[in-house]
Order: structure tokens, then C-alpha cells, then sequence
């Protein structure tokens, strides 16, 4: 397979493990909030814990994701499995301007 291939299927996969990451620990966190929380207070802030749980996991799986990908990236050498070339081939042919309209003036 080529580096290309390489860098697409890890950027799947690892985008694939991020969310599944987020989706167990917001279960982990919604059960243990109604486990050890929810019998001390009431219904109504329900409504207000949720959202916090859903954000707290997101932030949660990355912090987690960003420490597994650290160590992945010690471990393999990035320029010979993957494509580590992320420069796009429009960018390459755009012009940069000054500002200026008159270059002489």
C-alpha cells in the first residue's frame, strides 16, 4: 500500500476511534451521574446536566486521543509508513499580493 493509502485509512481510522472514544465516555459518565448523582437532586436539572455530560466527554476523548496519538507518534516513523506531505496543489500556484495596486508608486 502507499503512503497516501497509509495516511487516508489513519485518518479514518483514528477519526473512527475518536468518536466511538467520545460515545463510551459519555455512557461511562451518563450512568455514573445517574448512579451516584441523581438521587440527590431533582428532575428538573436533568435538562441542564446532560449538555454538560455530552461537552465534558467530548473534551474528555480528545484530551485522551491527543495523549494516544502522541505516543503513536514516537513510536513509528511518520515519514515512512505516511504521506507527511499535507501541502495542496492550489496553493501552490496562488500569487501573493502586496496590497499594493501600483508597484512603482
Amino acid at each position: 500500500m502507499t503512503k497516501k493509502g497509509n495516511t487516508i485509512l489513519f485518518i479514518i481510522a483514528a477519526t473512527g476511534f475518536n468518536i466511538i472514544l467520545t460515545v463510551l465516555i459519555f455512557i461511562a459518565m451518563f450512568f455514573l451521574f445517574f448512579v451516584f448523582i441523581k438521587p440527590f437532586i431533582s428532575d428538573t436539572y436533568i435538562v441542564f446536566v446532560l449538555p454538560v455530560i455530552f461537552i465534558v466527554s467530548v473534551f474528555l476523548s480528545f484530551a485522551v486521543y491527543r495523549i494516544l496519538l502522541r505516543r503513536f507518534l514516537k513510536n513509528v516513523d511518520m515519514n515512512k509508513y505516511f504521506n507527511t506531505d499535507f501541502s495542496f496543489k492550489h496553493a501552490k500556484n496562488k500569487k501573493i499580493t502586496t496590497g499594493k495596486t501600483n508597484p512603482e508608486a
